[in-house]
């Protein structure tokens, strides 16, 4: 491996472990909507959230961040 391939790699490296801090971080601060029954956007959050789990396994990972309401 060159020594730019090396640096891209942990860039990338880089990149994901930021994602997935930030992934940590809405599923962390959207917790509590999902014990709020009549929260008027429950649904949408739980649909988030699932999202948000399932995001680091798709290819869109790190580079494209979900969304709320996608």
């Amino acid at each position: 491996m060159t020594v730019e391939e090396q640096i891209q790699a942990r860039l990338a490296e880089s990149e994901a472990v930021h994602a997935r801090m930030w992934r940590d971080e809405e599923l962390q601060s959207s917790d509590w909507i999902v014990a709020v029954t009549d929260h008027p956007q429950r649904a949408d959050y739980i649909t988030y959230r699932e999202t948000l789990r399932s995001w680091p396994s798709t290819s869109d990972f790190p580079a494209t961040k979900p969304t709320l309401g996608e």
